[in-house]
């Protein structure tokens, strides 16, 4: 027996075999420290896993139970069954809690389990309870319409008639020789716009028809002067009265013209008619009277 160990002691410490006999020690060391750190770590996992329990409470967030089924753990110090679980992203994050009764403590595990057996009357009291609110209508709010408003006054027109012509120079001719002039529109030149010597314009309140000189001229009549006898720059006739004028011509001879007022009528409009006539205005008669640099008569009624 001697002999044969010595002789395997030989072999053994050849240097040929020297290299092998060194890895093959090395390995069993390293089986040896395998096992041990192997029977450490599984006495370990109870305590460890109870520790990610009460972690995974405290925080909120849900940890499997079964820590050998799925791995966890985001360190490498983890338990050593972790480390053989699956990979996981560690850019996904963690699943949030399901429910609340997984957080809860276990004396209140009675007062959940009944609540089972009382969830059916709650929700169907709630379930009542709402047709009864929804039952009553909610009042009706109703705008208040807007007041109409009043429409506007009517307003009052005239329709003036008139006879207007020239007389021979010392003479009074009939009224027959005159030129009719029916419902004159305001700002009318007479007898035209090119020969303009009277501008209509309108009803004075109280005095007639008024009539603006163009020209100056020498008044024989019973028309009333505006706005006074010393300066009078038109002229009122009431009905059945007439005016003579008498203008000098550039020659030198004298050229009188009859103005005699036939009718004044009066008429009610709506304010849109109203505005219609007073656009309808003359506007040959509105240029001669800038020119001529009349100014507005007061007190005229349309």
């Amino acid at each position: 027996m001697t002999s044969f160990l010595n002789s395997v002691k030989a072999d053994l410490l050849d240097r040929r075999l020297l290299p092998l006999v060194v890895v093959v020690l090395l390995g069993l060391a390293g089986a040896i420290g395998y096992l041990a750190v192997g029977t450490g770590s599984s006495s370990t996992a109870p305590a460890s896993s109870s520790a990610t329990k009460s972690l995974g409470a405290a925080s909120g967030v849900a940890v499997s139970e079964l820590a050998s089924e799925r791995a966890v753990a985001e360190t490498t110090g983890g338990l050593s069954s972790q480390r053989g679980g699956t990979a996981r992203n560690p850019f996904k994050p963690l699943a949030e809690p399901e429910a609340e009764t997984s957080t809860t403590s276990s004396t209140s595990a009675p007062a959940s389990s009944s609540s089972p057996s009382s969830s059916p009357s709650s929700s169907s009291s709630a379930r009542s309870s709402e047709p009864s609110s929804s039952s009553t209508p909610a009042p009706e709010t109703h705008a208040s319409a807007p007041a109409p408003s009043k429409p506007a006054p009517p307003k009052t027109i005239y329709h003036v008639a008139v006879l207007f012509g020239a007389l021979s120079a010392g003479s009074s001719a009939p009224s027959e020789k005159l030129t009719p002039y029916e419902n004159l529109k305001l700002l009318a030149p007479l007898p035209a716009s090119k020969d303009a010597l009277i501008v209509y314009r309108g009803v004075t309140a109280g005095k007639g028809a008024t009539f603006t000189l163009v020209s100056e001229a020498i008044l024989h009549g019973n028309a009333a002067c505006l706005p006074s006898e010393s300066q009078c720059q038109a002229i009122a006739l009431k009905t059945g009265q007439s005016e003579q004028l008498e203008y000098l011509t550039p020659s030198g001879q004298s050229e009188t013209y009859e103005l005699r007022v036939v009718s004044i009528t009066s008429s009610k409009a709506s304010a849109a008619a109203f505005e219609g006539i007073l656009r309808d205005e003359s506007k040959a008669g509105r240029t001669l009277l800038s020119q001529d640099g009349a100014g507005g008569l007061s007190s005229l009624s349309y």
